[in-house]
């Protein structure tokens, strides 16, 4: 990384994955993932007392959650795409409301001269990209029409400060999460024409955001860490699973939704590699072409190594859509812990620690090294001449990874709350791993005992740069109320 006394022209801060939105619960997180909010404000309003360089504030995606706010209908509480747009108008009113400190402080920052404010939009807020709601959050915000000092960007774009720097949310390398931004705009087309959109153009969510919407938000309520738990990747299944089997048929069609998506996925790859996007899939992956019998199962095989990972409940599951049979609520690891051990209940225990293996490894939050391949494989892609800096958001975890050629990756990290598996029960070898010791988390974890576990480490990327656009220095920050963000 290049250093240099000379003055910085201007600065740009990096944060993302904010996550306003979600009702609290008598006094608990209820479904909020950000319950730092004051802290959020106090950074914002530090920024604004920067008088000089230009500051620049570039908000990295899923600045809020539509996919933690209710719809309003008790038959079905969850969307993974709130639609028609005045359902999404609703729900951002409603975060903006709730969330009133932090978008004041937006208000501020950019009342100031010289302060410039950037929003992408991430997987957990597409609705954003609707215009009426898009208007609405750039007044909510303070944005003038056609001002400089305001950008939102669109249809997955990266956004590129300066010479040598990239930023872009991360989803689109997340095939779980990758948006067909193409049918995104062809629905905001319709709406800006004031045409009728009829059921083939609305648009069809990711198979992440089904998977949060259909099975991860209806079990939350007993399991409330399950959204905690980061990097979001493929392993949400066994960590399911191994709390309540009986979600099986559910997940086996959200997995199927998942392979079927695949191939979308590569043929948006190839699309924007086409029009000259750098990307790193260039061909369509064997397995989206050809989906296998038992899709849930590949999934298993790959997160945790075994296909027969958390069997149907005794009595068999025909997969229809419905609320869970008594047997399967027997086998919950709720009531495991809450009745009668079974002959189940230690490996049922063990199902469950190595699922959450799938989720966080040894080194998941080792800031130097970037645990998930795809991610840093892409921004080694992506840092080609003139480009340094790749800044990606949307796993949780902060990074700063140096890149071969001498480029810089660096992951924003969130504002949200985390959790930190300990690492006694992280140990793979199941010999050396007292059960009480994960009885105890579990049984934490069920309860929603988070003190020893949750974690907040609000983090940004500061960039300096010169006034030919060309960045001076590049670092990974955390921020601590009080202390200078310059």
């Amino acid at each position: 990384m290049s250093t240099s006394a000379t003055e910085p022209a201007g600065l740009i801060y990096i944060i993302s994955d904010l996550h306003l939105g979600g009702e609290a619960a008598d006094g608990q997180r209820g479904f909020r993932l950000c319950t730092h909010e004051a802290e959020l404000a106090a950074f914002i309003d530090a920024l604004t007392a920067i008088s000089q360089p230009a500051v620049e504030l570039v908000i990295n995606g899923d600045i809020v959650d539509f996919l933690a706010e209710r719809t309003g209908d008790e038959d079905h509480p969850w969307s993974a795409f709130h639609f028609p747009q005045s359902h999404a108008l609703d729900r951002l009113n409603a975060i903006i409301k709730r969330s009133a400190p932090v978008f004041h402080a937006l208000a501020r920052f950019l009342a100031q001269p010289h302060h410039r404010l950037v929003i992408l939009p991430g997987n957990h807020d597409l609705e954003l990209n609707l215009p009426a709601v898009r208007h609405r959050l750039r007044e909510a915000v303070g944005g003038a029409i056609d001002s400089a000092d305001y950008e939102f960007i669109l249809d997955g774009k990266a956004y590129r400060p300066g010479n040598d720097v990239l930023i872009e949310h991360g989803n689109r390398v997340d095939q779980m999460n990758f948006a067909d931004y193409k049918a995104i705009g062809g629905l905001c087309e319709l709406l800006t024409q004031g045409k009728a959109v009829r059921p083939q153009f609305e648009f069809d969510p990711p198979a992440g955001s089904k998977l949060v919407a259909q099975v991860m938000n209806r079990i939350k309520s007993k399991y409330s860490f399950i959204d905690l738990l980061k990097p979001e990747v493929e392993a949400a299944f066994p960590v399911i699973l191994a709390l309540e089997p009986g979600r099986r048929g559910e997940l086996g069609r959200i997995a199927l939704m998942l392979y079927e998506g695949k191939h979308r996925y590569g043929e948006q790859q190839q699309r924007r590699t086409g029009m000259g996007t750098i990307s790193a899939l260039e061909s369509l992956p064997a397995a989206a072409k050809a989906p296998p019998i038992d899709p849930l199962g590949d999934i298993l095989e790959r997160t945790v190594g075994r296909r027969d990972f958390a069997k149907p409940p005794a009595g068999g599951h025909d997969g229809a859509v419905r609320e869970i049979a008594l047997i399967d609520k027997a086998r919950s690891l709720w009531s495991l812990l809450s009745g009668k051990r079974d002959e189940t209940f230690e490996d049922r225990l063990f199902d469950l620690r190595d699922a959450l293996l799938a989720f966080q490894g040894q080194n998941c939050f080792d800031r130097s090294q970037e645990t998930l391949a795809e991610y840093r494989d892409e921004a080694q892609t992506l840092a080609r001449h003139p480009v340094r800096h790749v800044v990606f958001g949307h796993t949780h975890l902060a990074k700063h990874v140096t890149l071969e050629g001498g480029g810089q990756y660096f992951n924003s990290g969130t504002w949200a709350d985390l959790l930190e598996l300990p690492r006694k029960i992280l140990d793979p070898n199941r010999a050396l791993l007292p059960l009480a010791d994960l009885e105890a988390f579990v049984r934490d974890m069920v309860a929603g005992n988070f003190a020893s576990y949750d974690m907040v480490r609000p983090t940004y990327v500061r960039i300096a740069q010169d006034a030919a656009g060309n960045s001076l220095t590049a670092k990974l920050c955390d921020y601590k109320p009080g202390t200078p963000v310059l």
